[in-house]
């Protein structure tokens, strides 16, 4: 299984502290069958943050070495978790944004109490400039929470819907949990990620995750959510259904 959405980058955002941790966090996820992680620091896109592009390249490359002195076998990728602000559709234009391994997939998010208009605007204009887009946990946003069928406007633009772990696993309480259930129910979901942040809570195990998905999802689209649209996003490529 891949996972394409992980604070696991140490000691830069609110997720893993130390490289101790991100060390645990991918042995934790290694023995669940996770054998990709994307490192998705939280990346605040306005010009003045691209100054810590270097810093998270570098902690990219000790975190890297690290594990391979600890001969844990997990891929990692680069990436961010980009916070959608006025200035992003200018980074946006000057090709600035980071993006998910190798491809031209950018995983992007909101604040919670983000009008649907905002959201929508702001990923028009950032796909507009080439971007292909990952919408990180939808089900979070309050504007979704109030009405998943908007969500269907998106997933027809091509926008990859990217659902929480924890929101299906009721971490995040009932509405994320009942509107996760919607977006699935629809069919709109293309994938799951853990969204991890540390080795104690909020974990990058995806066991219970698959259990939970084997049992509410056929076996075809358990495949998708958790290995063939990760994969495809992780290589730049089309995602399922798309081809």
């Amino acid at each position: 299984m891949l996972d394409i959405h992980c604070h696991i980058l140490p000691d830069f955002d609110d997720g893993s502290s130390s490289m101790e941790e991100s060390v645990e966090m991918a042995r934790m996820a290694l023995l669940s069958g996770v054998t990709d992680i994307a490192c998705t620091p939280h990346f605040e896109g306005r010009p003045g943050f691209l100054e810590h592009t270097d810093t998270i390249a570098r902690r990219f490359d000790a975190f890297s070495q690290a594990l391979a002195q600890a001969q844990i076998p997990v891929r990692l990728h680069r990436g961010a978790e980009v916070l959608c602000l006025p200035e992003t559709p200018l980074l946006a234009s000057e090709h600035k944004l980071p993006t998910l391994g190798s491809g031209s997939y950018a995983l992007v998010e909101f604040f919670f109490d983000e009008s649907y208009a905002y959201m929508d605007q702001m990923l028009s204009e950032i796909a507009s400039s080439g971007y292909r887009l990952v919408v990180a946990h939808p089900e979070r946003y309050g504007a979704i929470q109030r009405d998943p069928h908007l969500l269907k406007r998106w997933a027809r633009q091509g926008f990859a819907l990217q659902l929480n772990k924890g929101s299906v696993l009721g971490a995040f309480g009932p509405r994320a949990e009942q509107t996760a259930g919607a977006i699935l129910e629809m069919g709109l979901a293309h994938l799951f990620a853990t969204d991890a942040h540390s080795c104690h809570s909020r974990t990058p195990h995806i066991g219970a995750l698959r259990e939970w998905i084997e049992e509410c999802c056929d076996e075809d689209y358990a495949q998708i959510l958790l290995q063939r649209n990760p994969r495809r996003i992780l290589a730049g490529q089309r995602l399922v259904g798309e081809d």
